[in-house]
Formats: C-alpha cells, structure tokens, sequence
C-alpha cells in the first residue's frame, strides 16, 4: 500500500531540492509504502520500501526523470510492463523495473534493491530511476533469462508470470 504521506513529502522535499537549503535533505528518505506483493513473490522481503532523498536529486536532476513519473512510481511498480533480474548482478535480491513510459532518450526503469539499511531502518530500495538508452536492452535480457515477470500489454493481453527461482536473501 502506498504510503499516505508519499505526495506531500515528494513534493515539499522537491521544492527543498530547488533552494540553498536542499543540503538538509540530502541525508534523509522518503518512505513509498510496503513492497508490493508482486516483489515479496520474486524474493524480496517483506519491508517497507523507500527512497533516499540523494537518488531523488539524482534520477530530476541529472537522469531528467520527469517529476510526474515520481509522483506515480508506486503505481509503476504495481503495473509494470516487466520486470527482470538485473544483468549486471544476477545473483542478487533486486529488479529492474520496465515502466510503459518513456521519455526522449528512451523507456524508463527503476531500480530496487532488497534489504539495505537506509538510516537506521532496514528497507526494499528505489535506488534509481533512468532512461534505457540502448532500444535492444529487453530483446537481449529476454534471451540471457533475465525476465522474471511480464504484465499485460498494451493491447491488453493478461500478465504471464515467467516461472523464475526464489531468490533468498543473505
């Protein structure tokens, strides 16, 4: 479930961001809500999911993430196109996310790491949010294995669920 106070804490932390005192937030996080189910079934563990203040600087400012696509990532991540292992850590509790929306340089992805300590809490991590720049990324991941997941299409087909191991966590 998305965290009630998600919006306005993007939002007021988004205007901070923009003034000389955006280094009083640097260090903070923004909680999303609880990890969606679909991540619980995939190996995450059941912790609240959340982002650093520092990645959100990050993924407006130098990703150029649009800030509306922010604001409805937890539905992103309830509704994605696919979901896929990482290719560059295989081995690891985490997800590449494939969102439907794309920006100019190309489909964006959010990143999730399972179990990290953010501050003093342990919690599922929106690390990051960017454009895939390369168009032949899910073609190539597709034939590695990597897909753990795909939702419906566009036309409207029903979500397949790719049978892929439970990862455990360390």
């Amino acid at each position: 479930m998305k965290d009630p106070n998600y919006d306005l804490v993007l939002k007021t932390t988004c205007a901070t961001l923009l003034t000389d005192k955006a280094n009083t937030v640097m260090g903070l996080a923004i909680r999303l809500g609880t990890t969606p189910r679909r991540y619980l079934e995939l190996g995450f563990p059941d912790l609240p999911l959340a982002v650093k203040v520092a990645n959100v600087e990050k993924m407006l400012f130098r990703r150029n993430v649009p800030r509306r696509f922010l604001e409805g990532i937890y539905g992103t991540l309830l509704a994605p196109k696919a979901i896929f292992r990482s290719h560059t850590r295989p081995h690891d509790v985490n997800a590449v996310v494939l969102s439907f929306d794309t920006i100019h340089l190309g489909p964006l992805v959010a990143i999730l790491h399972a179990d990290k300590q953010i501050g003093r809490a342990r919690c599922n991590e929106l690390a990051s949010i960017y454009a895939k720049e390369d168009r032949d990324f899910e073609r190539v991941w597709r034939a590695k294995g990597l897909l753990l997941w795909e939702g419906a299409s566009e036309r409207g087909d029903m979500p397949t669920m790719t049978v892929a191991h439970k990862r455990k966590t360390a």
